[in-house]
């Protein structure tokens, strides 16, 4: 009664309704200023020292319209109430900063750093906010019971402007780390935050200032943090693993991020001056810090890719990429960028599928949340025709790397390749949500549509329409086989000159047959009896072939392409040889994915001549 006679209580309720209306305004206003984390922590404990003052002020003064004025006190209840006031100040603080300090209890705990923003006045300083979010990524990677998105799926947020929520939602995750960088001059101030994306509450933020040779020591610091906020205590092990880091040169570090998005950026445009672009800057960040593990590692896959996909498969690249690993073989063990390129020079160098296998997993025991080992251990095991494990490896990458369409497209073609369409047609639309433009997942479609009834007219009709919304040149073989299919010559000859002179490097869109444009028209001229055209084109063909075979010895789809051209020229002894010398090289054991196409070309050769 004492207490709301004195107003205590509507000091209460008032002091409550300032503070919360304080701390939202913390919350909004102090990351947008970039006010340290100290400063937040400042603010709380004003207000907790603050709560028993007011209890004191309202139980002692009455203020009221006409001024302030002393009540009469019985001091032991005045005392009562500021003792009260100072241990609701200490529970609230005990548990505001230990909740603070202590790890969230989740089972699964599923993080995606976004992409740093670049504050800089300067948009050339934008490789420091990119290697930030790299470098975070990967440290924290490292740790077995995080489960990191890989950077490939969180880049694409770089230049778009979503809600915590909707993000978190379509990475699939709990939590997620934001930040920025800004430099003036050599100055560099490191802004971060990370966020309970459930209850979109921030759980911890900090600034970090320092200079543009210290801002490879940020990120440990940050990584660090990060996993004790989510996990509690690490282990020795985990703190080392977090602290080991290839380089400390600022610079070289720089020319390794510049080579990583350019081997990206040539993977997913098929240009292959972008792996030279790629091996140039490595070649200078090695120059820089010869010591630097994962540039070599980088420069070792860049060799490797430019092999694998027939940009140059002279034997030079692979001693290349050997001369490479060797140098560096003591200081790569452990490190998980190491192991994987050890084990791309077994797999795509050789097909030496156990080597390969034994080095990924290597990799995986040190970096559990590695999603490109973890996918290319998938691409193994569909060559050795283990479909279902191949396809559980595929979901584990997806888990990690949700936006990467690729990966969507690899669980739909390996699903087709069992014959099982359960659940088909759902991957493929999740898949379509992650890039509009796949045009890819959308022919498989098609297929499963063809598979599933049998009505080449409907596919006919589906892959036209295709076309006329994507104008997409890679549809236009498939098109063109489905005319075939169809006895409609006319089209399928019109469809023929419309196909571009080079072949892409997807083998998957044409399921079984390479056609480039004089392939398709000597083709269907051959088919319409129409031999001196035929020949024409078909000629031209394996003169192109034989000059790719020239710069590219012993690539087994350059012998097919050669075999199948000889075949429709009627080469009888030519076309079988060239057959029969692909499918020696791709055999079926050893490689139960694309082995059967080969052997499929084989009896297409067969039947032409009539065995």
């Amino acid at each position: 009664k004492e207490l709301k006679e004195r107003k205590v209580i509507k000091a209460i309720i008032s002091y409550a309704v300032v503070t919360f209306v304080i701390m939202q305004l913390v919350e909004i206003l102090f990351p947008i200023f970039e006010l340290p984390a100290w400063a937040s922590k400042f603010v709380i404990l004003l207000l907790l020292i603050s709560f028993p003052i007011v209890l004191f002020i309202s139980w002692t003064f009455d203020f009221s319209r006409d001024g302030i004025r002393k009540e009469k006190s019985n001091t032991s209840n005045m005392a009562v109430v500021v003792i009260i006031g100072l241990v609701v100040s200490f529970i609230i603080y005990r548990i505001v900063f230990n909740n603070n300090n202590a790890h969230i209890q989740l089972d699964n705990k599923y993080l995606a750093i976004l992409p740093f923003n670049n504050f800089s006045k300067n948009p050339g300083d934008e490789y420091l906010s990119d290697g930030m979010t790299e470098d975070i990524t990967m440290q924290l990677a490292k740790i077995k019971d995080l489960n990191v998105i890989s950077r490939t799926s969180v880049m694409q947020y770089k230049e778009e402007k979503k809600n915590i929520k909707k993000i978190a939602n379509e990475l699939g995750v709990n939590f997620i780390l934001e930040g920025s960088v800004r430099r003036v001059n050599e100055n560099i101030r490191v802004v971060t935050q990370l966020i309970d994306a459930s209850l979109d509450k921030h759980i911890w933020s900090e600034s970090y200032d320092t200079d543009i040779n210290g801002v490879l020591n940020v990120h440990k610091t940050i990584s660090e943090v990060i996993a004790e906020k989510l996990l509690g205590n690490l282990t020795k092990e985990e703190k080392q693993s977090l602290q080991s880091f290839s380089t400390k040169s600022h610079n070289a570090h720089n020319h390794y991020i510049i080579a990583k998005n350019l081997v990206d950026r040539g993977l997913s445009a098929d240009k292959y001056d972008f792996l030279e672009q790629a091996i140039s800057e490595l070649i200078n960040a090695i120059k820089l810090d010869d010591n630097f593990v994962e540039a070599y590692s980088l420069l070792v896959e860049a060799h490797l890719l430019s092999y694998w996909i027939s940009y140059d498969r002279t034997p030079r690249r692979l001693e290349k990429a050997k001369e490479i690993l060797d140098k560096v073989r003591n200081k790569g063990q452990g490190n998980p960028f190491y192991h994987r390129s050890q084990g791309l020079y077994h797999y795509w160098g050789f097909r030496n599928y156990a080597l390969a296998l034994q080095e990924f997993d290597k990799a995986l025991e040190i970096n559990p949340n590695y999603a490109d080992v973890l996918e290319t251990k998938a691409y193994i095991f569909r060559r050795l025709g283990k479909y279902s494990e191949a396809i559980e490896l595929f979901q584990r990458a997806k888990a990690l790397n949700p936006n990467s369409y690729g990966i969507y497209n690899q669980i739909v073609y390996t699903q087709l390749r069992t014959g099982q369409h359960d659940g088909v047609k759902e991957e493929i639309e999740n898949g379509i949500t992650k890039s509009v433009d796949n045009v890819s997942l959308r022919l498989a479609k098609i297929w499963v549509e063809l598979e599933q009834s049998g009505n080449i007219n409907v596919a006919i009709n589906s892959i036209n329409e295709l076309y006329q919304i994507t104008g997409s040149e890679i549809i236009l073989p498939v098109m063109f086989d489905f005319y075939l299919t169809n006895g409609n010559m006319k089209l399928a000859e019109e469809t023929a000159k419309k196909i571009p002179d080079a072949i892409t490097l997807n083998r998957q869109y044409y399921m079984y047959k390479p056609i480039t444009k004089n392939m398709a028209l000597g083709i269907v001229f051959h088919k319409q009896s129409r031999y001196s055209e035929r020949d024409s084109y078909l000629i031209a063909e394996i003169g192109i072939i034989k000059q790719k075979l020239l710069k590219n010895p012993g690539d087994h789809e350059l012998h097919r392409r050669l075999g199948i051209a000889y075949a429709y020229l009627g080469k009888n002894t030519e076309a079988i040889f060239e057959l029969r010398l692909a499918v020696s090289m791709l055999d079926i054991g050893v490689d139960a994915l694309y082995g059967p196409f080969y052997l499929y070309s084989l009896a297409e050769a067969n039947n032409l001549i009539g065995n």
